[in-house]
């Protein structure tokens, strides 16, 4: 399905309430689709993307100012010993804290664990927050900008992995919200190939230069992250770079994949419709039973009402090739042992306007577009952390429109905004926050489990 399709079928009336919402939103069917050879890619109709020069980082340890706040072993790389753990913004160089107040009962104020040389890394790609191109001609190898909606996205979405992993977040040419909306004007598809060229190049030069370890000489495990574009973005590359057996594929501790169309075998039939073929759903028996590595989590997740399914026209979760269906793991139900049918308390930490420096007039901050209908909490953290307000399920459902697979999440009332249970999108732009403490936990148990192996 072109994307193109997908937003024309919401009709003009809907594309301004739309902005909205898609930011995060790039339709991930791009994944499975023949990429574009990673020389070069078309952009713009007439230019031509070259490969970036040199790899441009948000986030990378050990480089000068890293916003992500770590040093070339992941211990932190400014603040005293004890001191509370903070990212740092491009523009107004503030700290922010990732720090959290929990709920749960009496709220109480949770420090963030600070970083100490951890043992893995973590790779991550981030959903479409560029509203325009950027760079604005994206011609040869001009290469892209950081900006703060950047950081603000991967601080929402993965900050707190900073507790497990080394942090490596590249910024990249992504089709922007622009190219989606003019898709609706002209029936025309965006071209997602110059983002995936520059993730290629972007992890190549990490798997060159940075994933050797600086103290044991030895190549380090790495767990993937991507979200929605990020995600496609990252099937690309484990389509191209991480077959059975490669020197990528041994080091991978996982993949995780949210907001993307990724499509697994169900078990009924032949797997040859797979996204990335080859490569294991992570699943668990029991609680007894090791952590599964070098598999893949994911998911998309709604907050349906009555028992319903997404709608035929979801942007997720929907397969309609037989005997396959969606990628969907509950991180919960993972490390509780348990199915992934199975309703399971669900840790989400759901970001503050502290966070993403908000104001009276633009109270989220640098993901005022992307959080739009979200009333983000003013409290004197980073997060707002939910133990066990949701609870999540891995559902799947069959009907005339084909196999619909989604994480059902319950119990959130007023914490979604009007209308979340009847949108196409869902709960798509906090995918990762429902269950946040879950992916960060279930990272660090597969990160111990992958060395353990070892």
């Amino acid at each position: 399905m072109s994307a193109s399709r997908v937003h024309a079928r919401r009709g003009m009336a809907a594309v301004v309430t739309a902005l909205a919402v898609i930011a995060t939103g790039v339709i991930a069917d791009r994944a499975a689709a023949t990429p574009a050879p990673l020389e070069e890619s078309s952009s713009v109709a007439g230019t031509v993307a070259a490969p970036l020069a040199d790899t441009v980082w948000l986030c990378r340890p050990g480089t000068p100012a890293n916003p992500c706040n770590q040093d070339a072993v992941g211990s932190p790389q400014r603040g005293a010993a004890g001191a509370e753990f903070t990212a740092r913004y491009l523009g107004s160089g503030a700290d922010v804290t990732l720090d959290a107040i929990n709920v749960t009962s009496t709220p109480t104020h949770e420090s963030f664990p600070r970083p100490a040389a951890p043992a893995v890394d973590c790779f991550s790609v981030y959903p479409t927050v560029d509203l325009t191109p950027n760079p604005v001609l994206q011609i040869g190898s001009l290469p892209p900008q950081p900006q703060d909606t950047h950081l603000a996205v991967t601080l929402t979405q993965v900050g707190r992995f900073a507790s497990t992993c080394r942090l490596f977040v590249p910024v990249y040419r992504q089709a922007p919200l622009l190219s989606l909306v003019g898709g609706v004007l002209t029936g025309t598809d965006a071209d997602y190939t110059t983002g995936a060229m520059d993730v290629a190049g972007a992890w190549a030069d990490y798997w060159e230069n940075d994933n050797i370890d600086p103290v044991t000489g030895q190549r380090r495990g790495v767990v993937l992250l991507g979200h929605s574009q990020g995600t496609a973005d990252l099937v690309t590359l484990l389509q191209e770079e991480f077959d059975a057996g490669s020197a990528p594929r041994e080091q991978l501790i996982a993949a995780y994949l949210l907001g993307g169309d990724v499509q697994v075998a169900d078990g009924t039939g032949p797997a040859d419709h797979e996204t990335i073929p080859g490569m294991p759903v992570c699943t668990r028996t029991s609680a007894a039973a090791s952590m599964p590595t070098g598999c893949l989590v994911g998911y998309s997740s709604y907050a349906m009402a009555g028992g319903s399914a997404p709608a035929a026209d979801a942007e997720f979760g929907r397969s309609v090739d037989a005997a396959h269906r969606i990628l969907c793991v509950n991180p919960a139900a993972l490390i509780a042992g348990v199915a992934a049918g199975a309703a399971t308390p669900l840790d989400a930490y759901l970001p503050t306007n502290r966070l993403l420096e908000g104001t009276v007039v633009l109270p989220n901050g640098h993901l005022s577009v992307v959080l739009s209908g979200f009333a983000l909490e003013n409290r004197p953290a980073g997060f707002v952390r939910r133990e066990a307000t949701l609870t999540g399920q891995c559902r799947t459902q069959t009907d005339a429109a084909g196999t619909a697979s989604w994480l059902q999440v319950d119990g959130g009332g007023s914490l979604f905004p009007a209308g979340s249970s009847t949108s196409t999108l869902g709960l798509h732009v906090v995918d990762y926050n429902v269950a946040l403490g879950d992916l960060v936990e279930l990272a660090g148990l597969q990160s111990a489990q992958w060395t353990a192996d070892r």
